[in-house]
């Protein structure tokens, strides 16, 4: 009986103490990753560049993502492969070229403020999008910006003081952070 009772003890105790790390190690385990359609997309224009495919070297100008071949040589040019856009697969050699931005925050919006707006305004960022068409703009009003709208206006040239002004979702709104782009127009201090 004295031995029953040691083994009984012995199995017990490896019992408890193995239902107690158990217990513990639940509580550490992480969830795996699943990268969105979203993540991948922001993922691909962290890692991608902006040219021109349309009015290059305009304010106005419209971009699609591409690929840096390489650049800038010495008179400043890059050259580029459009990853998607109605160029897709084509390479072009242009000074045009937006090198990095970052999605916006409403914190980071001021009026006056050069951006970069996806056109299409698309619901959803995938591959089902047509075409991502992306033009710069300048923050306009930031009135509606608790219903994630953000006023913007583009402007052609310096001249331009009435320019067409559009409502965009704040998540189709990045800043651009290389080159540093300006207001084109010129106004009195």
């Amino acid at each position: 009986m004295k031995r029953f009772l040691t083994v009984f003890a012995v199995l017990s105790l490896a019992v408890i103490s193995s239902g107690c790390f158990k217990a513990q190690t639940v509580g550490t385990e992480e969830e795996p990753y699943n990268r969105s359609r979203k993540a991948g997309y922001e993922n691909q224009l962290r890692y991608s560049v902006l040219a021109p495919f349309m009015y290059e070297g305009a304010f106005y100008a419209y971009y699609a993502v591409a690929r840096k071949i390489n650049g800038p040589d010495k008179d400043g040019f890059y050259n580029v492969q459009f990853k998607n856009g109605p160029k897709v697969g084509q390479l072009i050699k242009t000074k045009d070229v937006i090198l990095k931005t970052v999605p916006a925050q409403a914190s980071d919006l001021k009026k006056g403020l050069a951006v970069l707006v996806n056109h299409w305004d698309p619901k959803k960022h995938d591959e089902n999008t047509p075409t991502d068409m992306w033009r710069k703009g300048v923050v306009y009003g930031l009135d509606r910006i608790k219903d994630g709208l953000v006023v913007i206006e583009f402007p052609h040239d310096k001249n331009d003081f009435l320019a067409t002004k559009e409502a965009y979702r704040l998540d189709n709104i990045r800043l651009i952070l290389s080159p540093k782009v300006k207001d084109p127009r010129v106004f009195l201090d």
